[in-house]
């Protein structure tokens, strides 16, 4: 089966970028999910701790063919010239172990449009924008994952991102240590 890592609101950080990137490699993620918010630190936030956004782009360029990624409210065309991968899409539609799972930044769409965009029962909706970790399964049986921001959390929690493998979901903090798990 497969294994994702699934990252957001990265926001500049060049530290917490690398730190994510190790969590992914010890658990032999086979993608990157991205779900926007990458170079920039946006008007609303302070600069990050480590802001270096040519440095991201040289890590990420050098994974690119694992990436798979949508845009936040924070990228802009610049950012898709210097990358060298697709990051303009608003959302992407994948199919994870069996599982038809809906990603987008969160700006646009939210959990609340998860049936309305064909999700059912056993589905996944991906969504980061808020900085705040999320993780359970709603009213329909959808599974709903915010996995927080690597660079600027909000609401209390850590610095988190998440796993999503065969058998479930778990919200990791940037230490590799699980959070919060959901099972399938």
């Amino acid at each position: 089966m497969t294994t994702y890592a699934v990252i957001s609101d990265v926001h500049g950080n060049a530290e917490n970028l690398e730190k994510a990137l190790n969590v992914a490699d010890a658990n032999n993620a086979d993608f990157l999910i991205f779900l926007g918010d990458f170079l920039n630190h946006g008007p609303r936030n302070g600069l990050p701790s480590v802001y270096d956004p040519m440095y991201i782009v040289k890590l990420l360029n050098s994974v690119k063919e694992k990436i798979i990624a949508v845009r936040g409210n924070c990228d802009s065309e610049v950012d898709s010239a210097v990358l060298e991968f697709p990051i303009d899409a608003t959302y992407n539609t994948l199919v994870i172990n069996g599982r038809k799972a809906f990603m987008t930044h969160g700006h646009r769409y939210d959990e609340t449009d998860a049936e309305f965009i064909g999700l059912s029962e056993g589905d996944i909706f991906m969504s980061g924008h808020t900085h705040c970790p999320v993780l359970k399964k709603n009213r329909s049986g959808i599974y709903v994952l915010n996995p927080g921001s690597i660079t600027f959390p909000r609401g209390g929690s850590d610095k988190s991102m998440a796993v999503i493998d065969e058998n479930g979901i778990s919200l990791r903090n940037l230490d590799n240590v699980i959070v919060q798990e959901i099972r399938f």
